[in-house]
């Protein structure tokens, strides 16, 4: 790995018919479609069943005690893969801000908390668990345990059997099976594919403090099954106003591809590459060490506004600049790549000059918690830079025409302001690239999609 990635660094950014090169065992290549392509369903559920926040299993480190981190997200859109364990076929939704892979079982308990009442009746929206017993067993200690900021949790223990996503199959794979659990489920899953690196999985359990183990992505490279990456491409609907929420779509070109790229269209000359960092590169998670856990990019800049704005004096001493009307906030900070979030979550300074460029402003309404604008506003751009390139936000994940208030007139923006990292770039920036995610170089690459 050492002696390909300094190949890699002193070829520096090349290309190939366009296509960005990268380093492997064998040399430079260019990123290449494989047949390990798994379609992606998509499922919006319905604004009735939206809740008000979920956040992920991300975690901080206080003393001897890690955290989860506080990482609201309204957690309307999963994009779902069917996986096969043992002979069962379970949908589960795809997630790179984690790394277990987890379902419940054929009977496991959906419990309230106090807070709800004696009348409310538990509905954890998850769908048909695994049934009968894992072919390699089950681990008696440590137990299975994953708590997250909204006191939603799923417990149960660990097992092992083959998982099958695709056409490629972890033998013997370490999963978490829920039996008790606390969730906020779409009522089409049955749990998640966690595709982050081995060292999340250390941080279960009440000690969280527990070996890692090679989640189900980690097995099949190291076993030689796939080359050590993986790419996602995320389609948005249609967009039509009359399509009912709720609805399970199967949009052109929305795929988790195995070693290589999906069979999208992009713009060959918009790739870019940028270094994945560890988990010390956010300081609210204060962890010490730099291991790999989660995607982790620092982008080296960001675009907003409209044509005819102007940068203020503050905004220039704030490192803002303005280049053919848009201004540009040369604030560097780490952002989490996580397909599992819908919206993304930026800076509070940022997201408020995005907010402020929309055309009538958009505005808090405090009954979703959120930030709206008028559905027929002008909207701005918004991009982020990552190398030589920007990606731009499409217009239609700015403003979500799917994500409407109760009045109907207003839709939700498709970026929120938080006011301390982890922030995240999800489902809002990566309906409009490809994404590759690079274990053997340490990298990710972006490009534009083409328009579909």
């Amino acid at each position: 790995m050492k002696s390909s990635l300094l190949a890699f660094l002193a070829v520096g950014v090349a290309h190939s018919a366009g296509r960005l090169l990268h380093a492997t065992r064998h040399g430079l290549v260019p990123d290449t479609v494989t047949s390990n392509v798994i379609p992606m369903r998509k499922h919006i559920v319905p604004s009735s069943q939206h809740r008000s926040s979920v956040v992920k299993p991300v975690y901080r480190r206080t003393a001897d005690v890690n955290h989860p981190a506080n990482l609201t997200n309204v957690h309307d859109v999963y994009y779902i893969v069917d996986i096969i364990v043992g002979n069962q076929t379970l949908a589960v939704s795809v997630d790179t801000g984690s790394s277990d892979t987890w379902f419940v079982s054929d009977y496991f308990e959906c419990i309230r908390f106090w807070w709800q009442g004696p009348e409310y009746k538990p509905n954890c929206g998850l769908a048909d668990g695994f049934t009968g017993n894992l072919s390699g067993g089950v681990l008696d200690n440590p137990p299975f345990v994953r708590s997250y900021m909204d006191t939603t949790f799923v417990s149960g223990y660990y097992g092992f059997e083959d998982v099958t996503v695709g056409s490629i199959t972890a033998k013997n794979q370490r999963v978490g099976v829920v039996n008790y659990t606390f969730w906020a489920g779409d009522g089409l899953t049955s749990g998640l594919l966690g595709l982050g690196y081995p060292f999340m999985t250390s941080l279960d359990g009440a000690e969280q403090n527990q070996a890692p183990y090679d989640p189900v992505f980690t097995t099949m490279w190291k076993n030689k099954l796939i080359d050590p990456l993986f790419s996602i491409a995320l389609s948005r609907e249609s967009g039509d106003q009359g399509e009912p929420d709720g609805e399970v779509r199967t949009p052109e070109g929305s795929y988790l591809a195995l070693g290589g790229l999906p069979p999208v269209e992009v713009d060959e000359e918009s790739w870019a590459r940028t270094k994945i960092h560890g988990v010390d590169a956010i300081p609210e998670w204060m962890f010490e060490q730099s291991d790999l856990g989660l995607y982790i990019i620092k982008p080296d800049s960001w675009v907003y506004g409209r044509e005819t704005e102007d940068v203020t004096p503050a905004e220039a001493d704030q490192g803002a600049v303005t280049t053919h009307g848009l201004t540009t906030n040369t604030t560097q900070f780490p952002v989490l790549i996580d397909v599992g979030a819908t919206l993304s979550l930026l800076p509070k300074g940022l997201v408020q000059k995005l907010y402020a460029a929309f055309d009538p402003p958009a505005k808090y309404l405090s009954t979703n918690g959120l930030f709206f604008a008028l559905c027929n506003a002008t909207i701005p751009k918004f991009g982020v830079n990552i190398g030589e390139n920007t990606f731009y936000f499409a217009p239609e994940d700015l403003l979500r025409q799917t994500a409407r208030d109760p009045s109907g007139e207003y839709c939700r923006i498709g970026v929120t302001d938080v006011n301390g990292g982890p922030y995240v770039l999800g489902v809002s920036f990566l309906s409009s690239v490809v994404a590759v995610f690079d274990i053997e170089n340490t990298e990710m690459r972006f490009a534009s999609r083409t328009k579909y």
